[in-house]
């Protein structure tokens, strides 16, 4: 057990040594409230994603997204081109780990999807964003504004943010909750993922000292691993039509985040989950679905307005 822990912390070192193109660094739907995703306990079966269409690489390829440093916008298409739900998968790096899980529910459940990213770069309304979010991370963000206003509303939106880059900042969690109610009032669902904790710097060599005590000996408590606090979801929390997905019992069961869960390493580096470890949380990402995006209308009557 010791030594092929110790292979699995020299396989991702060699993976974290690679170049990252892209990386930051850094219940019930009712009116009236918001929707929490409920708990999970140790034993789910839930299904884990299994390999296959999925092209990782390309998720962090530059291709489909716009880099820390760079200017500018993009957005592509995903999913089921004529699917019935038009569904957008907005974020930065911390969204792109679950685009994976995200791109087989878009084909599970027929969304169209669209795929608009920038790294290190949280979403909020442009004009309230601090200055020490870059400059291209503000310009990203107008040029996200004009294209939600340009385009027909979207049914849901899917985000995540990354915690390192937002700073626990009370403007950036009001630029975001403006946004987030300017897609509500066109009657656009959102669904917001709680940032992951993260690991201790040195949980690949950690890993490979400590072998099968590991999992005990190379975790940080919730507290340690949840600096600086992700503020944006509790920002629209108590909104009607959001959704928020907070997976703390996955990644820190009794509240202790440990870098290896049922033999797969959680992390690729000091910030971002590994591709590994995303797939096994499809199962939570779809069971926090809300209901109505999970099949196509069942009258025909209600195709018109497709």
């Amino acid at each position: 057990m010791k030594s092929s822990l110790r292979k699995i912390a020299a396989a991702c070192l060699l993976l974290a040594l690679l170049p990252l193109a892209g990386s930051a660094i850094s219940g019930k739907q009712a009116s009236g409230g918001a929707k929490s995703a409920p708990a999970f306990d140790d034993g789910s079966t839930l299904p884990h994603i299994a390999e296959g269409r999925i092209d990782w690489n390309k998720t962090e390829s530059g291709n489909c997204l716009v880099a820390k440093d760079s200017f500018g916008f993009t957005a592509c298409p995903r999913g089921v081109p004529n699917g019935f739900w038009n569904v957008a998968l907005i974020g930065d790096s911390h969204m792109r780990q679950y685009f994976a899980d995200l791109d087989y529910l878009a084909r599970k459940y027929n969304w169209r999807l669209t795929y608009i990213s920038k790294s290190a770069c949280p979403v909020g309304t442009q004009a309230m964003l601090p200055s020490h979010l870059s400059a291209s991370c503000r310009d990203w963000n107008g040029h996200l504004e004009s294209y939600l206003a340009a385009h027909p509303a979207f049914n849901l939106i899917i985000n995540s943010n990354s915690a390192f880059v937002s700073h626990a900042s009370p403007e950036v969690a009001a630029a975001y909750r403006s946004l987030v109610k300017s897609q509500l009032r066109r009657g656009t669902a959102w669904f917001a993922i709680w940032d992951n904790p993260k690991p201790r710097k040195d949980f690949l060599s950690c890993i490979a000292i400590q072998g099968d005590m590991a999992r005990k000996r190379c975790s940080l408590s919730y507290e340690q691993s949840m600096r600086p606090l992700d503020v944006l979801p509790a920002a629209i929390q108590g909104f009607s039509n959001v959704t928020t997905l907070d997976l703390r019992s996955k990644f820190c069961p009794a509240d202790l985040c440990s870098p290896i869960i049922n033999g797969i390493v959680v992390y690729r580096d000091k910030s971002h989950i590994s591709n590994a470890f995303s797939r096994t949380l499809v199962g939570y990402l779809d069971a926090a679905i809300p209901q109505r995006f999970r099949r196509d209308p069942q009258y025909p009557i209600l195709n018109l307005g497709r």
